[in-house]
């Protein structure tokens, strides 16, 4: 750590061992999940204040993918600067890639966000019980027809739309999706994912084209998955004709764990094919 470089750290992962990224391919990739640089940048906000609270993690921006080449271990760097505002202090993040390349070094700024912490912890937070399916449903044998994740990050096991929302539930049989599987997660990343596949979900089944993560607005995260209370389900609200999306994870009691404000998407070029897509397509309508 320095006065005027922040907080500064470095992590190789392998994606031979991470779940989380042999489970998360693009055209054969390995790549970085957004929402494993989120734990980064909560477990990095949290290093020299442990017994602070993460409130909120704001302004998230996937500006490029960290891919892990020819399954290659890689490090990436993390680093904060920290600020107070108020009562809260503020850890301004980024995470950033070298790589050799022929003309040298290349090196990448991929995500970055900025952290609050709080002496207290945040608000509990409750709502209505998600929605119950009561049309066309589609099941996760067709959505992961369509993504690229692999068991780890198969998050969602079925998804349908009820009056303007789309409501995803979570898979009730997922492997351990890091390791070594005792370390706790901080902000809950399987279930900021499962916000951004519903979202997706709908995306697909909509206009034909995937999107990947590009912003966040704002991330809460409110308890701890392991206090669920039934079946886990992602709500989704698209906003703008599905330019954003605001999205929550709640329990069948109602409690609320994760909170999602202004979740934007970068639509890729190419349509999914039409057969592939077709149960999405169905289940949005």
């Amino acid at each position: 750590m320095g006065v005027h470089t922040g907080l500064r750290l470095e992590t190789t992962l392998d994606p031979r061992e991470q779940p989380f990224l042999y489970d998360h391919r693009i055209g054969g990739t390995a790549v970085l999940p957004g929402v494993m640089g989120i734990e980064g940048f909560g477990e990095i906000s949290k290093a020299l204040f442990p017994d602070w609270h993460i409130s909120a993690i704001e302004e998230v921006e996937f500006l490029a993918p960290f891919k892990f080449y020819r399954d290659e271990p890689r490090t990436l760097t993390l680093t904060a600067q920290l600020g107070t505002e108020g009562d809260e202090l503020i850890a301004r993040c980024q995470l950033t890639g070298t790589r050799a390349i022929k003309s040298g070094n290349q090196r990448t700024t991929h995500f970055t966000a900025s952290v609050r912490l709080t002496r207290k912890p945040v608000e509990k937070d409750k709502s209505e019980a998600p929605p119950r399916a009561t049309g066309t449903t589609v099941e996760d044998k067709d959505i992961y027809q369509v993504y690229f994740h692999g068991p780890a990050y198969q998050v969602l096991d079925t998804a349908w739309r009820d009056n303007g929302i789309v409501v995803g539930r979570m898979s009730a049989q997922l492997p351990e999706g890091h390791q070594p599987a005792e370390l706790p997660m901080l902000t809950e990343p399987r279930l900021v994912e499962l916000c951004f596949q519903t979202a997706g979900v709908w995306q697909i089944g909509t206009t034909g084209r995937m999107g990947l993560p590009q912003h966040i607005d704002q991330v809460k995260i409110l308890r701890a998955a392991d206090q669920a209370e039934g079946r886990l389900h992602a709500v989704v609200n698209p906003r703008d004709g599905g330019r954003s999306f605001d999205a929550y994870v709640a329990d069948e009691a109602g409690n609320r764990y994760v909170l999602l404000r202004g979740y934007r998407t970068a639509e890729l070029p190419k349509d999914v094919e039409p057969d592939k897509r077709e149960p999405l397509r169905a289940a949005m309508d």
